[in-house]
Parts: structure tokens; C-alpha cells; sequence
């Protein structure tokens, strides 16, 4: 096993290089200790500002916003270069900001008030979906170098290192937020002090971006282009057979579906079953090692699966696991003599290899969909409609909460919301034929998503998208060309 890791690791470098191979882990590395940054978000609005339930997970909606606008991001990345580079520099520009935003969420004096600490979550999250949006980029660019696993080989390196991240940092995060004098057992200034810990991490970007390589652009920017990304965007949602309006329309649905009840989940936890945030933060670190499980088990046994068979097959394995955590609520493992620590470590971890199971056809798919030079701009698009989908889960969650009258106090509304989720996860089933039946080692790409409309084929030809990439550069691009009417 090791000598396959070490060979697994040596073809990696050969084909990206090991920064890149780095920068691929190190992201979502520091994303899974931002995690944490979320749950004492929840501890501060609840012990300090004393806050709703609902309202909490609204300001947590609210936070999440940028990762729903990313897209954005690389719509400027991949149409202004600065220094003609499309990711670098702007993945430097958004490392200062991740770091202030970090320290002010640490220290009470900036973040004393409920709107600056929602502020400064809100530019921490900014930092986080712009350096995730870029380093997607980069790493769906280098992805076709290699012809074997597309994308599917760094992803899966990305989305381990999100594991192992998290499952350290919220150890780490519920040793430094537990005082078992405080009210709770739950330690503010500890948690504050994670907070500004997870500032290292933008620092140690900053430096590791200087040993990356990236490609500088071969097309100068300009509105043609602007033009041209929008107009492929335009035409990749409505040509036959809308394989991405058709992804998106999933998406949203799955989270409207899977509406989020994380803010009453914890509460019932700490309130209801008495188990300290330390004990928390172990069963979350395990489910996130569960969480690298589950990128294994899709990149070792599932690549060849159908995408549709896997998204059917774990959307009603999560709706039926998620009734784990009704029994919880009714006490029924104690009833069969399960104590509630073993009880959270085991439906916690297998919640967490189906969740991954679901998500990892979609991240595959999103790769293999961008066209070139445009890397940025769809991949973030797609993962932007993806989050869109949990935005509107947590939405939704804050209303389920608001009509069973939900508090830290009152949370007997908690198991039957828990059925009516389980109802819609399962109900999504229904709508299964919208994802396309290929699997990650016979690729859908640009070519399956070109117009057959004559009105589209037009304007695809006005927008230099019938030629392929190497005949766009051959003849050469300019910011300044005029624009030729469609014969």
C-alpha cells in the first residue's frame, strides 16, 4: 500500500509537478480547517449574541454567498490577466485578505458586534471560494495532461487533503474551545484564538504560490473575449442535450431537498445529549477522515460506475441514513444499548462516505465539461450552482426551524423535521434521469455540448468556438480585432 502511494505520488509529480501536486492538497487542506471557523461562528452567535437558531443558520446562508458567486472570480481571472496570468496573481491578492479576516475574527475588539463579525466571516469566505475557484482552475488545466484519470487524480488528492484537514483542525478546535467552568462547557476566547490560528494558512499559500507554475495566457484580454466566455457559458446551458442545464437543475434541487438542520444538530448535541465540544470535534474529525474514505472508495472502486447509478444509488442510501439521526433524537440506540458517543462516531462517518460518494461524480463531471481557456469561469460556475444548492438548503433549514418553533431551549421539532428531510433526500430519485449516463473514464466535454440551433451555431462561429484552441492561437487572437458579421 505504501510503495503504491509512493508510485501514485511519483506519477503526480512527473505530470503536474510538486507544487502543484501541494497546492492541489494544501487548499483544501486549509479549507477543512476553516470548517471549524464555521462551528465557533455558531458558538459566538449563540453564547456571546445569544441568537436564534434560525437566525444563525440565515447569517451562516449569508456568509456562504460568496462561494454562490464565484464564478465571477474566474470570469475576471480568465478575461484580466494581471502580468498575464490568469490564477497567481489574484490568488496573492486574496491571501491578504483571508489573513486579516482571520485575525479580526479572533480578537473581540474588531468582531464585538454581531454585523462585524458577520463582516469578517463574510471576507473570510470571499478569500476561501476565490482561492478554491483558482485552484480548481489550475488544477482542471493540469488534469489534461493526463489522459488516464482527467482530473479525476488531483481532485481526489484535493478532496483527501480536505479530510485529513478537518479531521486535524477540529481536534484541534474542540481542545481550545471546551472550559468545563464556562456555560456549556463551550470556551469563547478559546474558540476565537482557532480562529486566528487559521491565519497561518493564507500566510503559507502566499509563500507556496512563488514554486507554482502556471502558463502564462495566450490570448490577450479584451471584450471579444468577455464576450466570447459569456456567450459559451450561454450556449453550453442551452444546446441539446442540456447536460449542464440539466446538472444545474439537479443540484439546486438535491439542496433545496437536503435542507440543512446543523445549527439544531448541534444544539441537541450540546444541550440535549450534554457531550462537550472537545468530544464534538472527535466525532467530526473521524467523519472527516470518513470523508477521505470516501473520495478512496470512488477513485479506487467507482471511476468505471455510471454517474446517474451512483447519484441514485447514495441519494436514497443518504436519505435512509440520515433517519440515524431521528433514532438519536428518540433515543432508540440507547434503547438497544448503543451509548450516544459510539452512536455519533458511527452514523456521522457513514453519513459522511455517502455525502462524498454524491459529490464526487459532479467534481468529475465539472472537470471534464470545461472548455479551454475558460477553466475558471465554467468549473467555478457549476461549483457556484452547487453552492447555490446548499445556500438554499440552509435557507430552507432556517424556515423548517422557524415553523416548528426551534430553539436552543425548545427542539422538539427536531425529529419530525429530520423525517421531512429524509422524505424530499429520498423524493429526489424522481428526478435521476436529469444527470447524463457516462462515467468518469469516458468523458463528457466540450465536444457533447456544441449547438445544433442554427441561430447558435452562428453565434458560435462569431465566437470562434467552432475551432479548437490550438487554431485559435495559431491565428491569433487580438483585444483589439474587429468583430466579423456572422455569413
Amino acid at each position: 500500500m505504501i510503495r503504491g502511494a509512493i508510485d501514485w505520488f511519483r506519477r503526480n509529480n512527473e505530470l503536474h509537478g510538486w507544487a502543484m501536486v501541494v497546492l492541489a492538497g494544501y487548499t483544501y487542506l486549509a479549507q477543512g480547517g476553516r470548517g471549524y471557523v464555521d462551528k465557533s461562528f455558531k458558538w459566538i452567535s449563540i453564547y456571546g449574541f445569544k441568537l436564534e437558531l434560525s437566525d444563525i443558520e440565515t447569517a451562516l446562508a449569508i456568509g456562504k454567498l460568496p462561494w454562490s458567486f464565484k464564478f465571477l472570480i474566474g470570469l475576471v481571472s480568465d478575461n484580466l490577466p494581471i502580468m498575464g496570468y490568469n490564477a497567481k496573481p489574484y490568488m496573492f491578492l486574496m491571501t491578504a485578505l483571508g489573513f486579516i479576516a482571520l485575525v479580526m475574527l479572533g480578537m473581540p475588539s474588531f468582531t464585538g458586534e454581531v454585523t462585524t463579525l458577520t463582516a469578517a466571516y463574510l471576507v473570510m469566505q470571499f478569500y476561501g471560494s476565490s482561492v478554491d475557484c483558482l485552484t480548481d482552475a489550475l488544477v482542471v488545466k493540469n488534469g489534461r495532461n493526463d489522459e488516464e484519470d482527467s482530473t479525476s487524480s488531483l481532485q481526489s488528492i484535493s478532496w483527501f487533503m480536505l479530510g485529513i484537514g478537518g479531521a486535524t483542525f477540529n481536534i484541534l478546535g474542540g481542545i481550545l474551545s471546551t472550559d468545563p467552568t464556562a456555560v456549556k462547557n463551550i470556551s469563547l476566547p478559546g474558540a476565537r484564538l482557532y480562529n486566528s490560528l487559521m491565519a497561518v494558512f493564507p500566510f503559507g499559500l502566499f509563500v507556496l504560490l512563488f514554486f507554482v507554475k502556471e502558463e502564462k495566457s495566450k490570448i490577450r484580454p479584451g471584450f471579444k473575449v468577455l464576450g466570447q466566455q459569456i456567450i459559451r457559458l450561454l450556449v453550453a446551458l442551452f444546446s441539446p442535450p442540456f447536460l449542464v442545464l440539466r446538472l444545474i437543475a439537479w443540484l439546486i434541487l438535491a439542496g433545496a431537498a437536503r435542507f440543512s438542520l446543523s445549527t439544531p444538530n448541534d444544539a441537541f448535541i450540546i444541550t440535549g445529549l450534554k457531550i462537550t465540544p472537545q468530544t464534538q470535534a472527535y466525532i467530526e474529525a473521524f467523519s472527516y477522515l470518513a470523508l477521505s474514505a470516501g473520495v478512496f472508495l470512488y477513485y479506487r472502486f467507482f471511476r468505471h460506475t455510471s454517474f446517474r447509478y451512483i447519484y441514485g444509488a447514495s441519494q436514497i442510501l443518504l436519505g435512509i441514513f440520515g433517519l440515524l439521526d431521528y433514532a438519536l433524537v428518540q433515543r432508540w440506540n440507547i434503547a438497544i444499548g448503543i451509548p450516544d458517543i459510539p452512536f455519533l462516531f458511527f452514523s456521522g462517518a457513514i453519513g459522511e462516505v455517502m455525502d462524498r460518494l454524491n459529490t464526487m461524480p459532479f467534481l468529475v463531471m465539472a472537470g471534464q465539461l470545461c472548455p479551454p481557456n475558460m477553466e475558471a469561469t465554467f468549473f467555478s460556475a457549476l461549483m457556484s450552482i452547487s453552492n447555490q444548492g446548499s445556500t438554499v438548503g440552509q435557507l430552507i433549514g432556517a424556515k423548517v426551524q422557524d415553523a416548528y418553533s426551534m430553539t436552543e431551549e425548545n427542539l422538539d421539532g427536531y425529529g419530525p423535521a429530520i423525517l421531512l428531510r429524509t422524505g424530499t433526500t429520498c423524493a429526489m430519485i424522481l428526478f435521476i434521469w436529469l444527470i447524463p449516463d457516462t462515467n468518469a473514464m469516458n468523458p463528457t466535454n466540450a465536444e457533447s455540448i456544441k449547438p445544433t440551433n442554427p441561430t447558435l451555431k452562428a453565434i458560435f462561429k462569431w465566437a470562434d468556438l467552432d475551432k479548437d484552441d490550438e487554431t485559435k492561437i495559431e491565428e491569433g487572437i487580438k483585444a483589439d480585432e474587429p468583430v466579423k458579421p456572422v455569413a
